[in-house]
């Protein structure tokens, strides 16, 4: 005669309970892990911004201990008694409009041509690419004023070897804005383009396998299949290439700081100027309370634009992908 194990009479509401006990652990060590950036990110993130939206309101003044608010004071001064913020307002922009569309294409490009190489190239090209979104964007600012030097730069060596005469570069006012765009442009698009990479290495290869079936060209593929099946990371290129155009600094302040004239004198340099060099807290803060609602809309309005279903490859025909499976069950049976 074969035994049955009787349950014990607790054991259905024990479960209940060790689950439940289970289930806390969980979110106690998931807190415990989420808590360290938690009050980082209150402490220099969340708490600063609120600063800045409250001394925005404010006379503050690093001259003088107390300050008193003063409404809309910042605001309508910066609009109306300001004569250097539309100057930097209007180079910040001609610099997102540089910088955001030139290294949306030269990323795609690039990331298109280091997936066609062999593996030991792209390895290679991927690092080289890489490594200026890692060293110091003061050094690289240091090395291409060497570069763009009006006298003894290497690349007006390069134009007088050819025959063409020499530019003055960081000294016109016609051209320092686009050297400096160019400097950032070097910087970060290789970086982007390693992210562009690695989205293209995970596109389904029977994709276009399907696309040669049907008698697409490699242009074809590129626009039919690549580029919609990279919408969500080129929107995020979209995004961060304009915030940091909208942010952008360094080479400004270590080659030409705002000169020649205000050529170069952009919104974030503007800020800073206001809220070092001459103290005014509260100025400074509506200014960047400004700069961050900017950045905030470009966003937004570059989500919406480009903002989709999900992407359908126009060589993904039901009958093309049948065929396919065919193919490959006949692969298989041969192979056994």
């Amino acid at each position: 005669m074969v035994k049955t194990a009787v349950p014990h009479a607790g054991s259905g509401a024990s479960a209940p309970k060790r689950a439940l006990k289970r289930s806390t652990k969980r979110n106690l060590f998931v807190l415990a892990v989420l808590a360290p950036t938690m009050v980082w990110f209150v402490i220099f993130m969340f708490l600063p911004i609120v600063n800045v939206v409250i001394y925005s309101f404010t006379n503050a003044h690093m001259a003088y201990d107390t300050f008193k608010f003063v409404g809309l004071q910042q605001y309508i001064k910066m609009f109306t008694a300001d004569p250097i913020f539309p100057i930097a307002m209007r180079n910040t922009i001609v610099v997102a409009l540089i910088i955001v569309p030139a290294t949306v294409v030269l990323s795609i490009l690039l990331a298109v041509g280091l997936n066609a190489m062999t593996k030991k190239l792209r390895e290679f090209f991927t690092f080289v690419y890489f490594l200026p979104s890692i060293v110091s964007t003061v050094a690289i600012s240091l090395v291409w004023r060497w570069l763009y030097h009006q006298n003894y730069g290497l690349i007006n060596a390069f134009l007088e070897l050819i025959g063409l005469p020499k530019q003055p570069f960081l000294n016109s006012s016609s051209q320092a804005l686009v050297c400096l765009c160019i400097i950032q442009i070097w910087c970060i698009f290789g970086y982007y383009a390693v992210v562009l990479l690695a989205a293209i290495r995970n596109i389904d290869g029977s994709l276009y396998e399907a696309a040669s079936i049907d008698g697409a060209n490699s242009v074809q593929q590129f626009f039919r299949i690549t580029l919609p099946l990279l919408h969500n990371n080129i929107l995020f290129v979209c995004i961060m290439s304009t915030t940091t155009a909208f942010m952008f600094f360094t080479p400004v302040k270590i080659l030409t700081d705002g000169t020649p004239g205000t050529s170069t004198q952009v919104l974030l340099l503007h800020i800073m100027n206001r809220g070092i060099s001459d103290s005014n807290v509260g100025y400074a803060s509506a200014l960047s309370l400004v700069l961050m609602m900017i950045i905030l809309f470009f966003s937004l309005v570059q989500w919406v634009l480009t903002k989709e279903r999900k992407p359908r490859p126009s060589y993904m025909r039901r009958e093309l992908r049948e065929q396919l499976a065919k193919e490959k069950e006949v692969q298989k049976d041969g192979s056994h």
